[in-house]
């Protein structure tokens, strides 16, 4: 993993890969300068190559190889890091070719998400995608020891023996953090079924990395979650209780934000926060009009939310920090999107009160107020509270009539 001491000089190698635009690399390149500034790091050099076509060997050519060489020797850099996925054998040469350890893009994301993880789940997701990481990487890191053979034919070496013990010691502590896991999603699902059987309507926060989405919690219901402006400020799911002006009751969850190339072990290690989307009565998509590639950025996160098959629950879409809009296009674009709009700028506060209406106008579409009288004697306002909300009761002589906001699928039972 990463050194995150501030003194670190990084030389950043960029790579446009073989079949990707301009504009994905520009988004991709602006991604990792935010992810290693948010390390703490700083880049004293930099060098960009298009590979037309990636060598098993080291991933860039050649030639871009002994670039990056002379780069090195001029700037020295203490690490070099490169904006790609590259396999440990690729890690492996061009550590010995330039004679700095070397990050790629998975590692720099892990780093991050091991600095910024909170809770004790999401400390364990990161734990277990950290020794996944690292796993194949071993012989790599003890290649000295490899060499070690010795005894009879067939005999393994010392070093070899403890590059099997600390697999083995990997896999024990990979099996370990599984059943924790395990443990945790337990309890979560357990405190959403109990929330799915009080028939709350639940509102799940999405978008982009630094799109202000814990902004608009903290602002919506003082939940007091971390909102930074860095990458991946917040890993772990918090929901909250909130009541909108048509006097429903909601759940308003925050989840991690999306980035171009989330690496599918990130994926998976946050697969628990990403089902808050999946379990969510409603989406709202939270997308950063100050973003250089705000049109980008939200085409990302609907194609994360399609792959996790919530896309369909898409309700609403934040346009926030509008008053700092970067590109009139890519705002133009957001603007046309198919979806119940709000503009929101969350330093002044403005547009709360749209959103929230327009949260409201969501719930309207699924619950409806109805009112009951019946026996005095009956069951009705336990009926009633566990299927819907109560908002007024009225005794009679005889009788009990009951007010209560109630999802419509649920309202015929009651005519």
């Amino acid at each position: 993993m990463l050194n995150s001491l501030p003194a670190m000089g990084v030389f950043l190698i960029t790579v446009k890969e073989p079949g990707e635009t301009g504009r994905e690399t520009e988004l991709k390149e602006s991604e990792i300068r935010s992810l290693i500034k948010t390390l703490g790091l700083e880049i004293t050099c930099s060098a960009s190559y298009t590979v037309k076509e990636k060598t098993s060997a080291t991933y860039i050519g050649k030639g871009q190889a002994e670039d990056a060489l002379e780069h090195v020797r001029l700037f020295e850099p203490d690490e070099v890091i490169i904006n790609a996925f590259i396999s440990p054998r690729q890690e492996k040469n061009l550590e010995a070719l330039l004679s700095l350890p070397i990050s790629d893009r998975e590692a720099v994301i892990l780093s991050i998400f091991f600095q910024n993880a909170r809770s004790r789940e999401a400390r364990l997701q990161i734990a277990k995608a950290e020794a996944e990481y690292l796993r194949p990487r071993l012989a790599n890191r003890e290649a000295n020891l490899s060499q070690q053979r010795g005894g009879v034919r067939g005999a393994k070496g010392e070093g070899e023996r403890k590059i099997e013990l600390q697999r083995r010691l990997i896999d024990q502590r990979i099996r370990s953090l599984e059943r924790e896991i395990s443990e945790s999603e337990a309890v979560r699902k357990t405190q959403r079924r109990q929330r799915e059987r009080r028939k709350v309507f639940s509102f799940a926060l999405t978008g982009y990395t630094n799109a202000g989405k814990s902004t608009i919690l903290n602002r919506l219901t003082s939940a007091g979650v971390l909102a930074e402006d860095k990458l991946f400020a917040t890993l772990d799911t918090t929901t909250r209780s909130m009541k909108l002006p048509n006097g429903q009751t909601v759940l308003l969850s925050d989840t991690v934000g999306f980035i171009s190339d989330l690496p599918e072990v990130l994926i998976k290690a946050f697969s628990s926060t990403l089902e808050e989307a999946l379990a969510a009565d409603a989406v709202i998509i939270v997308a950063d009009a100050s973003h250089p590639d705000a049109a980008g950025c939200l085409r990302k996160t609907k194609e994360t939310l399609a792959d996790l098959g919530a896309l369909d629950k898409v309700k609403l879409l934040v346009i926030n920090k509008t008053d700092d809009i970067y590109d009139d296009i890519s705002y133009a674009a957001l603007r046309r999107e198919p979806y119940r709009t709000v503009e929101t700028s969350m330093k002044d506060g403005t547009g709360l009160k749209e959103l929230l209406e327009a949260m409201s106008a969501v719930t309207d579409e699924d619950f409806m107020d109805i009112t009951v009288t019946e026996d005095a004697a009956s069951d009705i306002i336990s009926r009633l509270s566990r299927d819907g909300e109560i908002k007024k009761i009225v005794y009679g002589e005889n009788t009990v009539t009951v007010t209560a906001r109630i999802r419509k699928e649920l309202a015929a039972k009651y005519r």
